[in-house]
């Protein structure tokens, strides 16, 4: 069987909409990925949920005054249509809590490693508040890393990506009353990942993720790996499927990697396949391509894959790209602060493909990056619109001028070469920062730049001095017609809206996924196309 993509994005918390700083990284990559291979015509699924029974869920009700699944509901809803606007939805997105497989597939995945003993009981020293008369857990226990000592929630540090449990954070307060808690031991289920260190050297070794990732995880096998809790007392989440241990529920960073198998069964049943995902998640041949942000790294590349490795026969991540935080004006992203930008209202605003290229061009791919108003403004009203826009116009006008719209038929060989060459070059190159293996989003945002202001230099030097020739002029002419055209194909995964937009005025027909991927066998463009009399911009706020 040829190969095929699963592209997961990491799942949000429903306890508010997404900001740009969700946006700019697994979303943003897993969609673009998603639409490059689609272009390709390679076999590709992409799909997502939110983490509907995270514990941040009712900590925002209960401040909101509505109860946790109203809460999860109605922030989901909000997140999926801001997907939508942003032109990001996946193939699927699941919402668990009216998806009755999610809770399910969970639960008879847990039965499965219990049964195994990858999943055994540990006395863990826990967090309790004796004021709230509770053990504490992530959301709710707030204090520094145990390990870089940066502020941290109880769970895992968004810093430097290691686990805090157990023993929980240093100088630790509950979030509900402030009171500092004391350390009681509790019997939870936990995975020890030590048994499978030897199968994690073996997968680090031959993956090419991101070398922060990479190395966060050789740092973690230089050292014993830890014990892994997977349960808590609560009346929130998935229930352990164990008469012995009611009153306890899965923590959904154990459970997350079922959720994409969930969200993965609920595609496949929506298209009347209810049991291919079994195949999907256990055929070698499927590269499982995981986007997240590097806090989420031990979850997706050491503890899910030791939980695929347990269960057999399951397929790994094959990919694990990561991105580091996007800040705001120098300052991170703050829902809490009110230090946000919301997508859902941004995106009302703003065209959907300059919000989309300007995070590509600022993506934070290696290190943190920052979104700062002003430097949107000049991507739309200077990159955008006067360079990109400019181009295409002045492309489509002068052959309307000329050639009534029609493309003039030329030799290839009378081309510019400059432009000859972006049109030979510009697809290789572009693969070459979209393909799993080497992406990334900064890199294929600034070749797409590159090219057009190449492009337009060309021009801008015809228009100065056309030749006299009108042969040698409408080669230059059919050459931007066919660069157009492959600017169309090419950008489609970053700016899908302006690709199907261009390629109508160009006469084609983009595809259902977006504009085809060009083919060096065959012209984009072909002579005698008529393209529309004007250009009509795309890059213009609302």
């Amino acid at each position: 069987m040829s190969k095929r993509v699963l592209i997961t994005c990491a799942p949000p918390n429903p306890n508010g909409d997404l900001h740009l700083g969700h946006l700019s990284g697994p979303f943003m990559g897993a969609d673009v990925l998603r639409k490059y291979l689609a272009a390709r015509d390679v076999p590709v699924t992409y799909v997502a949920y939110t983490d509907d029974h995270s514990c941040y869920v009712p900590r925002r009700g209960a401040e909101l005054g509505w109860d946790a699944r109203t809460t999860a509901f109605r922030y989901t809803n909000r997140i999926e249509h801001t997907l939508a606007l942003a032109d990001m939805l996946p193939d699927y997105y699941e919402h668990p809590h009216r998806e009755p497989k999610h809770d399910t597939l969970v639960q008879e995945h847990f039965l499965q490693l219990w049964e195994s003993g990858v999943i055994t009981e540990q006395e863990v020293p826990t967090p309790y508040c004796t004021t709230c008369d509770g053990f504490l857990y992530e959301a709710y226990i707030r204090g520094n890393c145990r390990f870089c000592a940066a502020p941290s929630d109880g769970t895992y540090c968004e810093e430097c990506g290691l686990a805090q449990e157990p023993g929980g954070v240093v100088d630790g307060h509950c979030f509900t009353c402030g009171a500092q808690p004391e350390i009681r031991t509790a019997a939870r289920l936990v995975v020890p990942l030590a048994p499978f260190t030897e199968r994690l050297t073996e997968l680090f070794e031959k993956s090419p993720w991101r070398q922060r990732v990479l190395d966060f995880c050789t740092g973690l096998l230089a050292q014993e790996l830890p014990v892994v809790p997977v349960s808590r007392v609560a009346d929130y989440g998935i229930p352990v499927p164990l008469d012995a241990w009611k009153g306890h529920i899965l923590d959904t960073w154990f459970s997350g990697i079922f959720g994409y198998i969930a969200a993965t069964a609920a595609h496949g049943a929506a298209l009347g396949k209810p049991d291919e995902w079994r195949e999907v998640w256990r055929d070698p041949q499927t590269e499982l391509v995981h986007f997240i942000g590097f806090d989420c790294g031990f979850s997706h590349a050491v503890l899910w894959p030791s939980l695929l490795l347990g269960l057999g026969e399951y397929i790994t991540p094959k990919y694990v790209i990561s991105n580091e935080f996007y800040t705001l004006e120098g300052d991170k992203f703050s829902t809490s602060r009110g230090h946000a930008i919301w997508g859902f209202d941004f995106l009302r605003e703003a065209p959907s493909d300059a919000v989309r290229f300007h995070l590509c061009l600022t993506a934070p791919e290696e290190a943190k990056s920052d979104f700062r108003l002003a430097d949107f403004d000049r991507t739309v009203n200077t990159l955008l619109v006067q360079e990109w826009e400019g181009w295409a116009a002045s492309v489509v006008e002068l052959l309307a001028k000329e050639h009534g719209s029609v493309v003039p038929g030329t030799d290839r060989a009378a081309w510019p070469s400059a432009v000859r060459t972006l049109v030979e070059q510009l697809p290789l190159d572009l693969a070459g920062h979209l393909e799993p293996a080497t992406f990334s989003l900064r890199g294929a945002a600034a070749r797409l730049l590159e090219a057009v202001r190449s492009a337009a230099e060309d021009l801008r030097r015809f228009q100065e001095s056309p030749p006299a020739d009108r042969a040698e002029a409408a080669a230059v002419l059919a050459a931007h017609a066919e660069l157009l055209g492959v600017l169309a194909a090419v950008s489609g995964p970053i700016m899908p809206t302006w690709s199907r937009h261009t390629w109508r005025q160009l006469g084609l027909t983009p595809g259902f996924h977006g504009v085809p991927w060009p083919q060096q066998d065959r012209a984009v463009v072909p002579a005698g196309s008529r393209i529309a009399p004007e250009y009509r911009p795309v890059f213009q706020t609302r």
